[in-house]
């Protein structure tokens, strides 16, 4: 079964960006979720990275990986 990570990121007030990764994300996420969750992110500042505010969404992936585990010998 693959591993699912939702990478948020987001536009920080001093012009950087910051990206907040949650591993084992729900497979049945919808977009308009995610879109919520960085709504509600940013406006109550829930994060503050190297003290600077989250300001603006740029980019929401949720990244599939398939992991095969091979015996070692």
């Amino acid at each position: 079964m693959p591993e699912l990570k939702l990478d948020l990121s987001f536009k920080r007030a001093d012009g950087g960006n910051a990206k907040i990764s949650i591993e084992d994300a729900k497979p049945d996420i919808t977009e308009a979720q995610a879109n919520s969750l960085m709504d509600l992110i940013i406006a109550n500042n829930i994060f503050t990275p190297n003290g600077s505010s989250l300001t603006a969404k740029s980019k929401i992936e949720l990244i599939s990986t398939d992991v095969t585990e091979f015996s070692v010998v």
